[in-house]
C-alpha cells in the first residue's frame, strides 16, 4: 500500500504532466495515470476501467482519455495482435519491448533493445521523429513444462 505522501507526490506529478500538455486536470485522468503507473505490464481499456474506484467513469471516458494520452505521447499503444489494444506509460519508463506467451497470455518486459543503432542510421538518412515497436511471441517455461507433463500423462 502506498503512503499518503507517495500518493500526493504522484498526483502532483500527474498534474504537472497534464499542465505541460495544456490539458484539464480531471479525476478520471489522474486515476487512469495512477493505474498505469502502478502496473508492470500494459493494460487493456477494460482492465483499466475495472480498476477504477469511481464507478461513474464510463468505458467511453477511459477510451477517449487513453487516445488523448497516446496522441500526446504520455502513453504508448501496444498491439499484441489479439484484438485488444494495450496501454502503458511512456514518461517515467525507459524504452523496452515485450514477450507474450501464446498459451497463457503472460506478458513480460524485455529490457534490452538493440534497435538504437538502426534508428541512428535511419536518422542519418534524414528520417525524423523515429520510433519503433517490437513484440515477441512464444511459449513461456511454465506452459512448456505443463505441456510436456500433460503429454507424458497421456502416454501412460
Amino acid at each position: 500500500m502506498k503512503a499518503k505522501s507517495d500518493i500526493d507526490f504522484e498526483k502532483e506529478e500527474f498534474k504537472l504532466i497534464l499542465n505541460s500538455h495544456s490539458q484539464r486536470i480531471t479525476a478520471p485522468r489522474l486515476e487512469i495515470l495512477s493505474i498505469l503507473k502502478s502496473s508492470k505490464n500494459p493494460l487493456t481499456i477494460s482492465e483499466i476501467h475495472s480498476q477504477m474506484k469511481n464507478s461513474k467513469t464510463d468505458l467511453a471516458t477511459v477510451y477517449r482519455t487513453l487516445n488523448l494520452f497516446a496522441d500526446l505521447k504520455i502513453v504508448s499503444q501496444i498491439d499484441f495482435k489479439d484484438d485488444f489494444m494495450r496501454y502503458e506509460l511512456i514518461f517515467d519508463r525507459h524504452h523496452h519491448h515485450h514477450v507474450v506467451c501464446r498459451t497463457c497470455g503472460r506478458i513480460e518486459n524485455v529490457e534490452a533493445c538493440i534497435l538504437g543503432e538502426l534508428e541512428k542510421m535511419l536518422a542519418q538518412k534524414g528520417y525524423t521523429d523515429l520510433s519503433h515497436s517490437l513484440e515477441f511471441f512464444g511459449v513461456c517455461e511454465s506452459c512448456r513444462v505443463n505441456s510436456i507433463t500433460s503429454k507424458q500423462r497421456k502416454t501412460v
